[in-house]
């Protein structure tokens, strides 16, 4: 299933697209220490409104983006994403994406996962970040202007 991307009216931040028992939504990103204080309002994005997010630790404002030479396929039960546009990078995981230090990178968008996550939890969100990232550096990675 292809979600058209979407950013909030209200704030102008991207949203993320979730598929659960049937019903679509758009949500407001998770991030470290930050509470919404509106409901997200859905407006296809205006890329002159919208309000930048680093697609490897959902930091705010990048700094940088990535284009791979390669399209990124992740098979995800029975959706299928290809990532083929450029990745927005904030300034501390460019620094990892230029030294080519996947772990590194990882172990950033770990720390910045939102909310008290347990040892297992946090294990397995970076298994899932891992096998992302190390798709994205396997893509053959190129900085170019944001």
């Amino acid at each position: 299933m292809n979600f058209e991307p979407m950013m909030c009216d209200t704030c102008c931040t991207p949203l993320n697209p979730h598929h659960v028992a049937g019903l679509s939504a758009y949500l407001h990103p998770a991030w470290v220490e930050k509470e919404w204080d509106h409901d997200p309002e859905p407006v296809p994005v205006d890329p002159s409104r919208l309000r930048g997010v680093c697609d490897f630790c959902s930091a705010d404002h990048p700094s940088t983006a990535f284009v791979t030479r390669k399209a990124i396929v992740v098979l995800e039960g029975r959706f299928t994403h290809v990532y083929s546009e450029a990745w927005a990078s904030c300034e501390r995981c460019a620094v990892h994406i230029r030294n080519r230090s996947p772990h590194l990178l990882i172990d950033r968008a770990v720390l910045m996962l939102p909310g008290n996550l347990n040892r297992p939890e946090r294990r397995s969100r970076r298994r899932e970040i891992k096998s992302l990232h190390m798709k994205f550096f396997e893509a053959e990675p190129e900085e170019v202007e944001l």
